[in-house]
């Protein structure tokens, strides 16, 4: 029997302890794979590996969660593979053991973010999407407060122990899931060629051109930020200011997401997501310039600026652009091409860059792609439910009486 919680703060209770766990791994992991011996470019092939591991799970997921097991019950499957990876990858020694473990790893984290965007989406409505800004700046907060702690114990314990504590905080999500209320997939509404992805595509005309930029700001933003914790490293820092600068971006996040749910209602999902593309392309350029680890560091809230306008920003599009029971698929899609086949590209010329040419080339590359992609995200998000002020277009959803 599962405790009684309002449905508004088990979704909100869902953000805040996903921040706490993937505060352990996105921060750390290049230095968690450095630690373990892996090379500049091994670490590169790694998180390519990683990558292509999301390209080739997230639309299974997706279809799983809208047509079979629902978004909660993927989320939970997804949370057990992962803790369990975690503690394999912990334990793991050798390029090509750790390559395969972190195959399985990233595999099973592609079933959680995706659908718990999707629950939240579903649990807000049409008519109240604005809101994601306020949630999802939970998980920052979270997020922010995680990183700065964590920097504290990995810098004196040593950062191999990042995915233990990945694997209890994801083991404390799971316990908490229970209260949320299981949703009923509805398997034959979509049926044809590729299932539920399929379906994506056939009635989002406008998904795929949107797809394209988020591969190109992605791309760079990839190829920029795998390697940051070692650029920090090797001007002089460690795992301390790795954890403060992400603290930083986390902690900036919160105001900035809350302020891009107002701009979403205001000028609307089209400029707010260009927007941080540009920030992107902005702090890509400093990143490469700056050789002081202490600035290094304080310029992450760059990456929490620019984060928080596209990452709130997409998964609303995503929820503008596909029907409620497609929305598993469609951000799991969404996430395929942002956090799989972006990071393949990205972690791939990013670690050769890096290694061959240096970072100056490496985060003006980054930079240009995210430029690229804001120009094609223009064009992309056409039409007066992505122009518009979500407040003129939820009038329409839902009249005053």
């Amino acid at each position: 029997m599962t405790p009684d919680v309002k449905p508004e703060k088990a979704v909100v209770g869902v953000f805040l302890l996903f921040g706490v766990m993937i505060a352990a791994f996105f921060p750390f992991f290049a230095l968690f794979l450095k630690d373990k011996g892996l090379s500049d470019g091994r670490i590169g092939l790694g998180l390519a590996a990683m990558a292509l591991a999301r390209v080739l799970t997230a639309p299974v997921w997706g279809h799983l969660a809208d047509t079979r097991f629902g978004r909660l019950r993927v989320m939970q499957i997804g949370l057990i593979a992962a803790s369990a990876a975690a503690l394999a990858l912990f334990l793991a020694d050798g390029f090509v053991a750790i390559a395969v473990v972190a195959f399985v790893f990233a595999a099973a984290t592609t079933a959680t973010g995706p659908n718990i965007d999707a629950i939240a989406l579903a649990h807000l409505g049409e008519a109240r999407m604005g809101d994601y800004s306020r949630l999802r700046s939970l998980e920052s907060l979270s997020y922010a407060v995680a990183c700065l702690v964590y920097g504290l114990i990995l810098e004196a314990s040593g950062v191999r122990w990042s995915m233990i504590i990945y694997s209890i905080a994801g083991m404390v999500l799971l316990a908490w899931s229970q209260v949320i209320r299981p949703d009923a997939p509805k398997g034959s509404t979509h049926g044809g060629r590729l299932g539920t992805v399929g379906a994506v595509f056939r009635v989002a005309p406008r998904f795929p051109l949107y797809l394209l930029a988020m591969l190109l700001v992605w791309s760079g933003f990839n190829a920029a930020w795998n390697f940051f914790s070692l650029r920090i490293e090797a001007a002089g820092g460690g795992p301390l200011l790795v954890g403060i600068g992400t603290a930083l971006g986390g902690a900036i996040e919160v105001p900035v997401m809350l302020m891009s749910g107002r701009l979403h209602r205001t000028l609307g999902l089209r400029k707010t997501w260009v927007f941080g593309a540009l920030v992107y392309a902005f702090a890509f350029v400093l990143w490469g310039v700056v050789n002081e680890p202490r600035i290094i560091s304080a310029l992450t809230v760059l990456e929490g600026i620019g984060f928080a306008f596209l990452f709130t920003s997409g998964v609303v599009i995503v929820g503008k652009l596909v029907p409620k029971e497609l929305y598993s698929t469609g951000q799991s899609i969404s996430g395929m091409v942002g956090f799989g086949l972006a990071p393949i590209l990205g972690a791939g010329f990013g670690g050769f860059l890096l290694e061959r040419l240096g970072p100056i080339w490496l985060y003006s590359i980054a930079a240009l792609l995210a430029l690229c992609g804001a120009a094609v995200g223009w064009i992309a998000l056409r039409g007066s439910d992505l122009t518009q002020g979500l407040d003129a277009v939820e009038a329409i959803v839902e009249p005053s009486p």
